[in-house]
């Protein structure tokens, strides 16, 4: 699966909007917030089913074309979708979404997706683009939003830390926007897509018991599916020794898990295939194929 070219954040925008009118009977586009730089985070639902699953990147400038692989994903979903196709050898695309839907939020971070193809001077902030040339750190290496802030670290988990006075949990609108999206839709499950080393990372919870087991039986699914390696309770890399906090500290993952109580993972795309990753449009099938097989959806 080649993903498209790459692209600003207006054409995905506008890719997301035009696939919620072309396939309006079962796709709805709607906005869920805005950026610090007020830009709009966009969200596209395929699929008729009550419940849903949640699938999220572009939460860091790092994902690089993440998001136009996930837009390339779901219009091949329509199109199974419109056709009653099956993809794969046997996910009857149809069948699954009248079940469970797909929410996808591909630019989570849409400054940061922004400062990636176009460096500071996109944010148009004079007092945060100022600010983000002061530091004075490549614009390849920029991970944050405009306000220079890590949203992988600000949500509010357990045993959160503050590090900086900014750094309160839940201090970013874009954090806020995906909070009341989580708290808003009855769902199944939450997956983010990010570049590391090919890994599925499953949540756990402190005396959660049937919890982690539902959550490790449906990572062992995806591993199967992706070929990639199973990590547990490590969500959003290992960077102890650069932040002094355990790795899923403030992670949407931890707090998905936390809160929500339904199972969270985190699919890291090895970094060394962006080129190309055809196993990726099966990972959410296969979610919602485990979940119907497992009857774990009202689980």
């Amino acid at each position: 699966m080649a993903a498209e070219q790459s692209g600003t954040y207006e054409k995905l925008y506008f890719a997301m909007w035009e696939m919620g009118q072309r396939y309006g009977e079962f796709v709805q586009f709607r906005v869920i917030g805005r950026s610090h730089d007020d830009r709009m985070i966009p969200m596209i639902e395929v699929g008729k089913g009550d419940p849903c699953i949640f699938c999220v990147s572009g939460i860091e400038s790092g994902d690089s074309n993440i998001p136009e692989y996930l837009l390339s994903i779901i219009r091949e979903y329509c199109k199974s979708y419109e056709n009653n196709w099956v993809m794969g050898e046997s996910y009857e695309v149809r069948k699954l979404l009248d079940k469970v839907r797909i929410c996808v939020i591909p630019m989570l971070n849409p400054d940061s997706y922004e400062i990636a193809e176009r460096g500071y001077s996109a944010i148009r902030n004079p007092i945060h683009r100022q600010m983000l040339k002061m530091q004075d750190r490549p614009v390849e290496d920029y991970e944050y939003n405009a306000r220079g802030i890590d949203l992988r670290r600000n949500f509010p988990t357990n045993y959160y830390q503050r590090k900086k006075i900014n750094q309160e949990p839940a201090s970013e609108n874009e954090t806020r926007a995906l909070i009341n999206i989580f708290q808003e839709y009855p769902s199944a499950g939450l997956l983010t897509f990010s570049y590391s080393r090919g890994k599925i990372i499953y949540c756990r919870q402190e005396k959660g018991f049937a919890y982690n087991q539902r959550n490790y039986r449906l990572a062992r699914h995806l591993q199967k599916c992706s070929g990639y390696r199973l990590e547990k309770g490590t969500a959003g890399g290992t960077v102890t020794k650069r932040t002094g906090m355990k790795p899923d500290m403030g992670s949407p993952e931890q707090f998905y898990a936390e809160v929500i109580r339904q199972p969270s993972l985190a699919i890291e795309i090895p970094d060394y295939r962006k080129g190309e990753v055809e196993e990726l449009k099966m990972i959410p099938l296969e979610y919602l194929y485990s979940l119907n097989s497992n009857t774990l959806v009202n689980a």
